[in-house]
């Protein structure tokens, strides 16, 4: 009974309010998902559970909603603790006597803490719900909080200090959660060194191992530096942009694994526009619309050609 006792407490107290805060808290931002120890679970739990505990305490213990609902069943609230308390401890057996009258008072006396006991921790789970959506909403902003305003500044220091250390560090990389509001929807573009090639593309996607460490990135549009064909360019005195030396790599996505990757350069750039076919331009302009096509940039301006 002790064992059912401290796991009912264990759970109720502090894993479930570690895992309600963190659900609530990635309803904004993805949390930090890595294996954590026993011990760094259970601090964890500590440490979102103290404010919602105390909020609960106040609540049931100082307004009229600490009797509702009200229970009429067994011993009084009171009573009841001490008799499990007083079971819980090592002492003599019940008494050959009645043995089912005093089980039937010790099962009332169980029943009614755990009433007791489930109205505080249902009050607690809801605390705990409020303050990771709270503390979620909170980082969502980060990037629009500016320096010259002093609750911006409080609540920036706060997301550095505390907030930002439950969400992982490649979320606030290789997303644009960190920018302002007006840059969300930027793309993040990403220069890799991968097995001495260099590759650049839009990031989709990026993968983690049970540690927190990057496993591989998804990359779209991803094209590879032809270097060999500048170096010989170079030997034979060819000089031609720098951007001309990118090659597109066919498919629709490039996996990296981030083992062979070097070292990498983030670009947030503001998102492309799709490229309209002549479909779409009938569509938008009507069928007799007549579409001539530009000349290619190499060609001569005859307008402004000396």
């Amino acid at each position: 009974m002790s064992a059912l006792v401290a796991g009912f407490l264990l759970i109720g107290y502090l894993l479930a309010p570690g895992v309600i805060y963190r659900l609530f808290f990635s309803a904004y931002i993805p949390a930090r998902r890595y294996q954590r120890t026993r011990t760094e679970e259970v601090v964890f739990s500590l440490l979102v559970t103290i404010l919602p505990f105390f909020f609960s305490w106040i609540l049931l213990a100082h307004t009229p909603l600490g009797r509702l609902p009200t229970f009429h069943l067994g011993p009084a609230k009171a009573e009841a603790y001490r008799d499990v308390f007083r079971s819980l401890l090592p002492g003599p057996e019940l008494s050959p006597s009645n043995p089912l009258v005093v089980r039937a008072h010790l099962s009332e006396a169980y029943l009614r803490a755990f009433l007791e006991q489930g109205r505080f921790i249902s009050l607690l789970w809801l605390f705990c719900a409020a303050e990771g959506w709270l503390s979620g909403f909170i980082v969502s902003k980060y990037g629009d909080y500016s320096a010259d305003q002093r609750i911006h500044r409080l609540l920036k220091r706060f997301c550095d200090d505390f907030l930002l250390t439950y969400v992982s560090e490649w979320e606030l990389l290789f997303t644009t959660r960190s920018l302002p509001r007006s840059q969300q929807n930027f793309d993040v573009e990403i220069d890799a060194l991968a097995a001495d090639i260099l590759y650049r593309g839009k990031l989709v996607d990026w993968f983690l191992d049970q540690d927190g460490k990057l496993e591989g990135i998804f990359l779209e549009r991803a094209a590879r530096y032809q270097q060999k064909d500048l170096e010989r360019d170079r030997e034979h005195g060819v000089s031609k942009p720098r951007d001309s030396y990118w090659r597109t790599i066919p498919g629709a996505k490039l996996y990296l694994v981030a083992s062979t990757i070097a070292n990498y350069n983030i670009r947030y750039v503001p998102p492309s526009q799709p490229e309209m076919t002549l479909a779409d331009l009938r569509a938008r302009f009507g069928d007799d619309t007549v579409i001539t096509a530009l000349p290619p940039d190499d060609s001569e301006d005859p307008i402004n050609s000396p």
